[in-house]
This record gives C-alpha cells, structure tokens and sequence, in this order.
C-alpha cells in the first residue's frame, strides 16, 4: 500500500507556483513546507501541476540521463542545457556550477529512492526476528533501486571529485538504518554480542552497492537479487 500524501493537488500546485511563479526561492517554499527542494521540482515536473515542468526539474533529468554513458567529466552544464532544449544562460541561473546541478541530481535520485523504498515497507509482509528483518530490508532496498532507474547517479562509479560532491551522506543513512537492525539482532543473541555494529554494517553497505553498481553497469538485476537474499549472512550468526 502507498503512502498517502498529505499534500492534496491543490497543494501541490499552489506550492509549485510559489517556488518558480513568484518571488520566494524553491528552497524556501520547501523549507516552509517541510519538504526538500527536489521534492518540489518533481511535482513541477509531473502530470500533477497540469503544465511543463520548470528548467530546474528538466536540467537535473537531463543530468541523470547523460550520466546513464558519460562520466562527471564528460558532461558539461551547457551540454546538459542543449539535452533538454533550454539556453545555457537558463540552465547557469538555476545551476551556477556543475557541482551544484550534479548534487542536485543525486539529491533528487535519493529522494525518489526512499519514497520507493518506503512505500515497498508499508507493502511488506515482515518476519519477527531482526536478522530476517534486515534481509527483507535489503532486499526492499534492492528491488526499489532497481524499478528507480535515476538511482544509477547513487551507485556508478561515474569519477566524481570528492570535492565536488557525491552520494556519501545518503549512503550513509543507508549505514545507520542497517546499524539499528543488527544491534536489534545483537540484543536478540541472533549475533555475537561483540559484533563491531558500525563496522559490520560498512560492510555490508559496501556489498551491497558493490552489487548495485554491477547491475547498473549491465549485470542481470534478478541475479543480482539472489545474491542480496545471502547478503545478511556475511555477518555470522550467534
């Protein structure tokens, strides 16, 4: 079952035409909503609002789509303005940098990830024990990586500059939630006691996007799954 949004369209649109057609910023329309700022751009961009979306919300699509074959240092911000039809003039005032378009292309990515990843939790049918808990959430994590196309931004290897911003922060949201699970397990002597937590759960946040970035570079997802039903085991248990 989806979440349900307690945003209605009349919202949606009135926000839409607040962030890009009147004089607040999306940041602090979204700021005042509670929400982040390419939450906004994707109602722009849907069928919600009724019009075309704005420059911002096709600038960071067409920046997603270019990264499918080209590396960071491939693309450019004027050629991510001719890919969607729009003057490099509009696309430098929206997106004065390119460190600044790529972050907001994975910031996007990762948003559209966890609203997928939790409307697959709400759907799930969970077991009682945290070990098999933590399986079931890897492969939900897995299975919403895969039907989210823009998630490629997350896991490619696509020779991003550390200082010109990266996935990391998500990634590790990613490491805590994976963290909470085994100190659950730990407390349920399904593991050891003095399991490393922090460290066990790098580890298999490290796995898993080693095998999300094999998908995303042309291995088979269903493979790829089998695999993330095993991952768990790499933390032995009691």
């Amino acid at each position: 079952m989806a979440r349900v949004s307690r945003f209605t369209l009349a919202d949606r649109r009135q926000a839409v035409a607040r962030a890009f057609g009147g004089s607040e910023s999306p940041a602090a329309v979204a700021t005042s909503l509670g929400i982040h700022t390419t939450t906004l751009y994707r109602w722009a961009g849907s069928s919600t609002t009724d019009e075309p979306g704005p420059a911002a919300a096709r600038l960071i699509e067409a920046t997603q789509d270019l990264l499918r074959d080209a590396d960071y240092a491939d693309i450019t911000i004027e050629s991510v303005a001719l890919r969607c039809g729009l003057a490099p003039r509009t696309a430098f005032h929206h997106f004065p940098t390119k460190r600044v378009l790529f972050q907001a292309a994975v910031d996007d990515a990762a948003t559209v990830l966890i609203d997928r990843i939790h409307e697959k939790s709400v759907a799930a049918t969970w077991p009682g024990t945290p070990l098999e808990q933590l399986q079931t959430f890897l492969r939900i994590a897995a299975e919403s990586i895969y039907d989210s196309p823009r998630t490629h931004v997350l896991f490619r290897n696509l020779g991003v500059p550390k200082s010109e911003g990266s996935a990391e922060r998500w990634h590790d949201s990613f490491v805590v939630a994976i963290s909470q699970l085994l100190r659950a397990a730990a407390d349920a002597l399904q593991i050891d006691s003095d399991t490393d937590v922090l460290a066990a759960a790098h580890l298999l946040t490290g796995a898993m996007r080693g095998i999300h970035t094999a998908v995303f570079e042309g291995g088979d997802a269903d493979s790829a799954l089998s695999v993330v039903e095993r991952v768990h085991l790499l933390v032995p248990p009691r």
